[in-house]
């Protein structure tokens, strides 16, 4: 049971990251713009960042509480449980790329650009 809340938070919490992140600079723009203060959008993309990579982390641990195998053609809970492990791996990864492309333009241009 605590494997699989772990290999489900590893799959999913990368992903809702970014989008609650998105969502957060969306929303907290204007915000910057009147107060020419981009604080709040820093700390939101190192949160979303940060949180995004212990969840990549989570699912590495995972992968090698499974036994660093591929998932083979088997059934069980063990090919399974490894496939979500990669899975959580390749998607929170991927995430991380996307929030530090997110945070590009938060660096380079100005608070109201």
């Amino acid at each position: 049971m605590k494997r699989d809340l772990a290999l489900w938070i590893s799959v999913l919490a990368g992903p809702l990251l970014w989008l609650m992140s998105f969502e957060a600079l969306f929303a907290l723009a204007p915000w910057a713009c009147i107060f020419q203060d981009k604080l709040a959008l820093y700390v939101v993309t190192l949160a979303a960042f940060i949180l995004s990579a212990a969840s990549a982390f989570l699912g590495w641990r995972q992968w090698t509480a499974l036994g660093r195998e591929w998932a083979g053609e088997g059934g069980g809970p063990v090919p399974r449980g490894r496939i979500m492990a990669i899975g959580g791996i390749v998607l929170s990864s991927g995430s991380c790329l996307i929030i530090i492309a997110q945070a590009i333009p938060e660096l380079m241009l100005r608070s109201c650009d």
